[in-house]
């Protein structure tokens, strides 16, 4: 079998997740079968990140071990002509038959919209949040609480149901807020997130912002305790997967006039 990575984008409005549920549609579930409609049979295809319901991405990267030879480009062409019209593989790429996606990992960005605009948009309601806007937060104060977050913290005060983990420690490298109207939107980059802890950050603060959360709570917050900001979560559909850092992989082979 050879390796190969997928580089996948998807609008992730009518997929339970990323990874492969009984019953119910997943992104993985819509890779593995369009494989197999190619003559493959592959045993697994592994996210770089495991996408929660109603997540977009833009460049989610995936492994993939199948038995022909391909080139990446024909392959990602042939692939996407087997997905549904909300899934597509922009590109791919052969690699030894033992990389370790996972262990390559040196970051992941985010992206998270918002609609801001007197009304609301229809043709944002699949991919942004409409929060309150009464009063709109200003972009200084939004900048302000998110550069408080920068660096290495312990983000167990933001810990989800269903998420035990041991090390709740993650480094947020870069933030930067932007405004085009109707839209305003968040990127964020870090080496790894915890369980929702993007859409948590986002909603504390857009609060901290507007003064909904009190300052003693977000220092809490960032000292790492459990604090009422724990309450404040961002909508799944606000979110997508800008880009996924992959030390040591090759250069993307694109579909031919892509």
């Amino acid at each position: 079998m050879a390796r190969y990575l997928l580089l996948l984008a998807y609008d992730g409005g009518d997929f339970a997740g990323w990874w492969r549920q009984p019953g119910r549609r997943s992104v993985a579930g819509e890779i593995l079968a369009a494989c197999q409609r190619l003559g493959e049979q592959p045993a697994d295809c592994v996210g770089a990140a495991r996408t929660d319901a109603g997540v977009h991405a833009w460049a989610q990267v995936a492994a993939i071990d199948l038995s022909r030879d391909w080139d990446g480009g024909t392959l990602a062409h042939q692939l996407s002509g087997q997905l549904p019209p909300d899934v597509v593989c922009r590109a791919a790429l052969r690699v030894a038959d033992d990389f370790p996606l996972l262990g390559r990992i040196q970051g992941k960005t985010y992206r998270y919209r918002f609609d801001i605009g007197a009304t609301r948009n229809p043709f944002l309601a699949r991919s942004s949040w409409r929060p309150p806007l009464a009063p709109l937060p200003d972009l200084t104060a939004l900048r302000s609480a998110a550069q408080a977050c920068l660096g290495r913290r312990d983000w167990r005060g933001l810990a989800r149901r269903g998420d035990h983990r041991e090390d709740y420690h993650c480094s947020i490298q870069r933030v930067e807020w932007t405004d085009a109207m109707p839209e305003r939107w968040v990127e964020i980059t870090g080496d790894r997130f915890t369980y929702r802890l993007v859409r948590s950050l986002v909603a504390v603060w857009w609060a901290v912002a507007r003064g909904d959360v009190s300052a003693e709570d977000f220092s809490g917050l960032l000292a790492g305790k459990d604090t009422a900001c724990a309450a404040h979560q961002a909508p799944a559909r606000g979110l997508c997967l800008q880009a996924v850092a992959v030390d040591g992989a090759p250069a993307w082979e694109w579909p031919q006039g892509a």
